[in-house]
């Protein structure tokens, strides 16, 4: 009894500091920030009745003041008291945990399960879109590569439990989707999938952190190589990538669960032999920048490029670059973020155009780069260009 008495009391004193805390420090100057690698959540229409209540329910958690310490706080909690990481829901998705934490301390993102499980759009409607964006750029007379980050419950299954919530839609949902990807023969597809599989199989080392949603350094250099490779052959040419050592850094799944978590990484250095930065244009930071290389010995892709991605293209950035004489990098996330005039007029600057995604967003059917109103703006703009 005294034990469930002091874990009563601990239960309420938690309680109390959750809901009183973010309080008293949105009076103190105190604002939510940006945690999990994405945008705090606009409030919802209320024009859409009962359904809009677990969008505000979110919408208010999200913009707690000191949520990020309130995590932290919640998951030293339950170490104590339950010896276990909390569980946390994905927003609008309850029953789907955040963080799926699997054997030998591996962690993964929950929502590659989120997105299997509740998706938008069918496979063949994602897929659909996606040949549509690749025609109408094409049409314009530009070239188009479109590639896909496998998700790390893909690319590396085996350490995931034996039992998780959503396991046989995420299952089903992955195979459904790679056989129609591959069945589908989209323009300007570059398979990154067997790329990264091959070279796990023949290092024995994974293509993933441990800690991490992301691919380590030594796959952003196979990403790299992988274009480089699809828009021209040679392009590789003078290209070496090299381990630096080792170094420990933090997770960004440990971080959503409230604990981080430190792993020894291998670090890599691509070295492309006579290649040098000669300007970068960082006015469009933190959606998009511009960088401009010359060589006197590695070739470079002349063409003006366009490199839309998410964040694997983001972590990649230095093993990718180094291939272009010209770059302009735009988050995929772009057109809600700062609408559709920048996409457009990044594309029309453009003479190739390269899209990553990863594969959860494609399974889901939720990618601003494929809806609607996207693809109509991209249609009329570049069909009146010469």
């Amino acid at each position: 009894m005294t034990l469930v008495r002091s874990r009563a009391r601990s239960a309420a004193l938690a309680a109390a500091l959750f809901f009183c805390g973010p309080a008293l420090a949105f009076a103190a100057g105190e604002r939510a920030v940006e945690i999990e690698n994405r945008r705090l959540p606009e409030f919802p229409a209320l024009s859409r009745g009962w359904a809009v209540v677990p969008e505000v329910e979110a919408w208010a958690s999200a913009h707690l003041p000191l949520r990020q310490h309130a995590v932290r706080a919640n998951a030293a909690l339950s170490e104590l008291l339950f010896k276990e990481a909390p569980s946390y829901g994905t927003a609008g998705a309850p029953g789907y945990p955040r963080v799926i934490e699997g054997r030998d301390g591996w962690l993964y993102f929950g929502d590659d399960v989120t997105e299997a499980c509740r998706p938008r759009w069918s496979i063949t409607e994602t897929l659909w879109r996606v040949r549509r964006l690749a025609e109408i750029v094409q049409r314009s007379g530009r070239r188009f590569l479109f590639t896909v980050a496998p998700d790390k419950t893909t690319v590396h299954p085996d350490r995931l439990p034996e039992r998780f919530p959503g396991q046989s839609c995420l299952r089903r949902r992955k195979q459904e989707f790679w056989a129609a990807l591959r069945a589908a023969d989209l323009p300007g597809f570059v398979d990154l999938r067997d790329r990264l599989e091959r070279a796990q199989r023949e290092s024995g080392t994974p293509a993933y952190w441990r800690t991490d949603s992301h691919w380590t350094e030594h796959s952003a250099g196979l990403y790299g190589a992988e274009l480089a490779r699809a828009l021209q052959p040679g392009l590789s040419r003078d290209t070496r990538l090299v381990r630096t050592g080792q170094a420990p850094r933090n997770g960004d799944l440990g971080g959503l669960l409230g604990i981080p978590v430190e792993e020894d990484i291998d670090r890599w250095r691509l070295v492309r032999d006579g290649v040098r930065r000669v300007r970068q244009d960082d006015r469009d930071l933190p959606v998009s920048f511009r960088t401009v290389h010359r060589s006197d010995q590695a070739p470079l892709y002349q063409p003006r490029t366009l490199l839309i991605g998410d964040s694997f293209t983001r972590n990649s950035l230095p093993w990718v670059l180094p291939y272009f004489a010209d770059l302009t990098y735009l988050r995929s996330d772009a057109p809600a973020r700062t609408g559709l005039d920048q996409l457009v007029e990044k594309v029309a600057e453009s003479d190739t155009v390269v899209f990553e995604i990863v594969e959860r967003y494609l399974v889901g059917g939720h990618a601003e780069m494929l809806d609607d109103a996207v693809l109509a703006a991209l249609d009329e703009a570049l069909s009146t260009l010469p």
